[in-house]
């Protein structure tokens, strides 16, 4: 990556002397920008260039030059790129559209530049993408012309899939103070992807905030996994939401568990901040540009009587609390007031302090004797008292740094103005209230999930899974025919792991299952468990609440008839299983994610499976925290404490039975989805009464 973003000398492909050719833009915008390297050009004919040759063969070029920037007609770029790869070039941007984006042809294009690559050892940005930017040393290999006033410099640094992307949050970056340290549109992601570029961000000194914006993620553990390891604040506006699973199995699990829901957990999880819009990328930048929030205490002062009445709205909607004012808080601000009549709630309203040396008297007040979380400040003020403001807002910033507290400065007044204090101020200024509280709640977010993670990793905690368990399970998965796992070889792998079930026993004729009910003991259950019938309930293969032989043996009966009816006539074994009755119902799952790999889930089951789609996700494995984290989010977590009388459920039980089963998936990489419906949850212990596992195909 260094190659990349600091080369001593580049080859732009692709330029003319022609006043519209795109590959002249790149290799004036190096030298607009003043990019202190050597600069030469490559193009199809002989020419100059501001007093540079274009040469006209790669082999007029010198060995060993750092990075190649290629903008030629895609069928051009495979003989190109391998006679840069023989001048000993070893890394290139690729800016050529037309490639596995447009076509078969493309995509065969493509896949011989992966091939090339790889015989020269080089490493591919792109291709079809708008280049790489780095403001500390004037690298701008965009197609636009750019000016260098348009782009201020910063430590923020972007990674996009769309080139347009890249142009429109250089813009807003600039325009909202935060400024542009390094950006890269990665394109088709042929060679390097979006966890390359984050593991680089994270260790690069001129980068103190990492922005993705990606429209699909190939690599999502490990990209989750790099932000978590990571010091540095990870913003991602993932788009392409509308996608979800084409193709849903009929498990509960996979229908709770969508592509969307898996990114919401996982970035949650690891602490990434998932922006919707990009005015929210730019929220979530500035609230990672003051101190962080470490909880919900919030100080308001406001200069409006109604706008400190949104601040209150406001904070209430972001779960913000208003600690009341001391009264050294009050006789501080009692010389500045006007009139001797101060109310002394949180916000307090400064409407009649027009001297305005008052507020980092005030804030600074609040700070040493409140010690709130986070200070709120909105402030309006006309032209006429610029000078005095400016200088108010300098104050509060310096305030903030020294005290390591946040101050949210919300400032209303003339656009101008705001736009002066976005690019001078070095310190983030907000236009509304709720984006200013907003911005607050992202840094709590963010701190309360890394404190939480280093808590859960000091937690030791023993599930009770045998070191045997996954030798175990794969012996039984030997006898699995294809994708399906029958019903009692599922229960098998539940009990290897330590899941708690019900009493069960196979039969393969009338006299067995009576054999085994009597064993078990009445009432019971009986279910399907041959091969052909995963859904059991789709072919009347269960059936509840058998109370005595003769239910049993009618049941059995109706059964087969069913069975018949459908085609699945040779299925000749049953489950006999003890009817388990009371407790809540619940269900855990286990998925394997093509981009984010194994995770687990839980739920309400039942009634509010399909009513509330109520269910928490979770990457695994998981920590014991995270377990109990995962029950605590459900919105139907007061049923399991115990509603009307109703006693709890066995929150530990069901927290151990979610790692048992986030090892499982850990383990068997075979299996592509569990699915534990119902899960009943006791006052004491729990049962797993069915399961169902589809292995990978």
């Amino acid at each position: 990556m260094e190659k990349i973003f600091y080369p001593k000398s580049m080859v732009v492909v692709g330029v003319s002397e022609s006043p519209d050719n795109l590959s002249r833009n790149i290799a004036e915008n190096l030298l607009r920008f003043q990019y202190p390297g050597e600069v030469f050009l490559l193009g199809r004919k002989p020419g100059s260039l501001q007093g540079k040759p274009i040469y006209s063969a790669v082999e007029e070029l010198p060995e060993g030059i750092d990075l190649a920037v290629i903008l030629t007609p895609a069928a051009t770029v495979p003989p190109l790129l391998d006679g840069l790869g023989r001048r000993g070039i070893r890394f290139a941007v690729i800016e050529t559209a037309g490639f596995s984006e447009f076509s078969a042809e493309g995509k065969a294009l493509e896949e011989e530049i992966g091939r090339i690559a790889k015989k020269w050892g080089m490493r591919i940005v792109g291709p079809n993408c708008i280049g790489i930017i780095n403001t500390e040393n004037g690298i701008c290999t965009v197609f636009v012309r750019t000016e260098p006033d348009e782009m201020k410099p910063g430590k923020v640094s972007l990674m996009a899939q769309s080139g347009g992307v890249v142009l429109t949050c250089t813009d807003l970056l600039t325009a909202s103070g935060l400024g542009v340290g390094k950006t890269v549109s990665v394109g088709n992601k042929l060679d390097l992807k979006e966890s390359d570029y984050l593991e680089y961000f994270q260790r690069d000194p001129a980068t103190d905030m990492v922005m993705l914006y990606l429209e699909s993620i190939n690599e999502g553990r490990e990209l989750v996994e790099l932000a978590g390891k990571g010091e540095k604040p990870v913003i991602v506006y993932k788009s392409n939401t509308s996608q979800a699973s084409a193709q849903i199995a009929q498990s509960h699990t996979a229908a709770l568990a969508n592509d969307e829901s898996v990114v919401d957990a996982a970035f949650e999880q690891y602490g990434v901040t998932r922006a919707r819009t990009f005015r929210e990328m730019m929220i979530a930048g500035k609230a990672f540009a003051m101190p962080p929030v470490r909880g919900s205490r919030l100080a308001v002062f406001s200069r409006s009587g109604g706008h400190a009445i949104v601040s209150v709205d406001t904070a209430s909607e972001y779960g913000f609390e208003l600690p009341p004012y001391p009264d050294a808080l009050i006789e501080t601000a009692r010389p500045y007031f006007r009139v001797d009549v101060i109310d002394r709630q949180n916000p307090l309203d400064l409407g009649t302090v027009f001297n305005f040396d008052a507020y980092p008297a005030l804030v600074e007040e609040a700070i040493k004797t409140v010690a709130p979380d986070a200070v709120l400040l909105v402030f309006n003020y006309r032209c006429e008292t610029v000078p005095k403001a400016r200088e108010v807002a300098e104050r509060l910033a310096k305030i903030s740094r020294q005290y390591d507290t946040p101050v949210a400065l919300c400032y209303f007044t003339e656009m101008e103005e705001i736009y002066y204090l976005e690019k001078n101020l070095g310190y983030p200024v907000f236009t509304e209230v709720h984006e200013a509280v907003q911005a607050l709640a992202f840094s709590r977010r963010r701190f309360r999930r890394l404190q939480l993670r280093d808590q859960y990793r000091k937690e030791s905690y023993d599930p009770g899974v045998g070191q045997d368990a996954a030798a175990r399970a794969r012996q039984i998965l030997k006898a699995a025919k294809g994708s399906e796992v029958q019903l009692d070889q599922a229960l098998q792998i539940c009990e290897a792991y330590g899941l708690a079930l019900a009493p069960w026993a196979v039969a393969e004729n009338e006299q067995q299952a009576l054999q085994a009910a009597a064993s078990i003991g009445y009432p019971v259950a009986l279910k399907v468990a041959g091969a052909g019938a995963v859904h059991k309930t789709d072919v009347g293969g269960v059936a509840l609440d058998l109370k005595d032989e003769r239910e049993l043996a009618a049941a059995l009966q109706n059964m087969q008839a069913r069975l018949e009816k459908h085609g699945l006539a040779g299925i000749s074994r049953f489950l006999v299983q003890k009817m388990a009755k009371g407790g809540r119902e619940v269900i855990l799952g286990g998925k394997r994610d093509a981009s984010f790999g194994p995770l687990v889930l839980c739920g309400l089951g039942g009634i509010y499976a399909e009513v509330l789609r109520d269910s928490a996700i979770r990457l695994a494995p998981l920590y014991a925290g995270e377990a109990r984290e995962m029950l605590a989010g459900l919105r139907g977590f007061k049923l399991l404490q115990g509603v009307r009388g109703q006693p709890p459920a066995d929150l530990e039980a069901l927290a151990a039975a979610l790692l048992k089963l986030s090892r499982l998936m850990v383990d068997l990489e075979e299996v592509a989805e569990l699915d534990l419906n119902p899960v009943l949850a006791f006052e004491h212990g729990i049962q797993v009464v069915d399961a169902r596992i589809v292995l990978k195909t």
